[in-house]
Formats: C-alpha cells, structure tokens, sequence
C-alpha cells in the first residue's frame, strides 16, 4: 500500500471516531514491508489511537519520501545524526550533515522539529534514542481526543537509535500545538515533549 492510501485509510478512521461512530484505540493496514511491531498499548486517560504502523529500515543514506515536499535521511556518522529537507537539496544536505554531531540526545528521550507555515504545523520530525525501537510514537493535537502514530525509521544493525515524523499536511490538517510522547517496548512511556506557538502581539 502506498502513503498516499495508507493516509487515505488512516483518514477514514479518523473521520469515524470524530463522527462518534467508533471508540477505543483504532488500528488501519500496516505497510507490507518492514519490522513488525507490537499492537498499539493503550492509550493514556481518554484519548484514542489512530495507526498500526510498522518500523521502517532504511539503508544509511537512503531518502526516505515524507512527500513530495519533503525527503528524510539518516547518517551512521554522529549521534542521532539525521536530515529533513527538500528532495531539490537531499544529496548535497547529506553531505554536508556527514559531518555534524548529530542531535546528540540523552538515553531515553526525543528530539523535535517543527516545519510550520503562517503558525501552522506542516511537519513534525525528530530523533528518539532508546536501548530498542520504539512500540509507538504518538502526536496528539490540542483539542483532539484521539493519537496520530508517527512513522518510526531505523538503519539496520543500529537498534538504540533512530528517527520519526508525522505529515501533518498530508493529513489535511491546519494544527498550531502538540504533544509528542513515545512509548517503549514494554508500553511505558519514556518521554513527553510538546510544541506551542509563539504569543502573538
């Protein structure tokens, strides 16, 4: 299934849980290729989850197609040393982070990127170093009752390490805050981290 039909199902279920036909955490079609992944833990207080992603691998250096927009990649060099940019840009911006620390992170814990037009969350990126990938990796909106998951990337033999990212635009939606909270193999969550606007005036 491409992303384009995998967002197409994801919104479909997202559309039935605002519409109150649907309660508990919702599961759409993971990808047919990657690492497969424990089912969604649940979600915390009153907030249901939309994925059912698996984690992708990717070869060092490979893009990985956020969208037409945007192309992520990521560096065996460094510390959580990964790029977001435009495809336009992608083969000379890796050259360039070849040389960078990377986000350099503490153990358990993410990192966040925010791409944004006129306040408005456009794309959400970042790193997460843990001693395994991830279970889940949820972004929830102000105001919504229910969890994206964001799409978990990894290079091959490096499990303590890797990246994700959300495409809000190719979501449809016009969002300005958010809370990113990654949870672990054994459901726990291991870190909070949230994004507001600037106070305008």
């Amino acid at each position: 299934m491409t992303r384009t039909g995998q967002r197409a199902a994801l919104a479909a279920v997202a559309a039935l849980l605002l519409a109150g036909t649907a309660t508990g955490a919702a599961t759409a079609a993971a990808p047919a290729t990657g690492e497969a992944r424990p089912a969604p833990a649940a979600a915390s207080g009153d907030v249901s989850v939309l994925g059912g992603l698996e984690v992708e691998v990717v070869q060092p250096y490979e893009p990985v197609e956020i969208s037409d927009t945007w192309h992520m990649g990521l560096l065996p060099e460094g510390r959580q040393n990964h790029v977001v940019t435009r495809p336009e840009r992608y083969a000379a911006d890796i050259e360039t982070a070849k040389g960078y620390v990377g986000d350099d992170i503490r153990p358990d814990s993410m990192s966040l990127g925010v791409q944004s037009e006129y306040g408005e969350v456009r794309l959400i990126t970042g790193a997460w170093r843990l001693a395994e990938a991830p279970r889940e990796i949820r972004v929830t909106f102000e105001g919504d009752t229910f969890s994206h998951l964001a799409q978990i990337v990894r290079l091959p033999g490096r499990p303590g390490w890797g990246t994700y990212y959300f495409d809000a635009e190719g979501w449809g939606l016009s969002k300005t805050a958010f809370t990113v909270e990654g949870v672990d193999a054994d459901g726990e969550v291991f870190d909070v981290v949230e994004h507001r606007p600037w106070p305008q005036g």
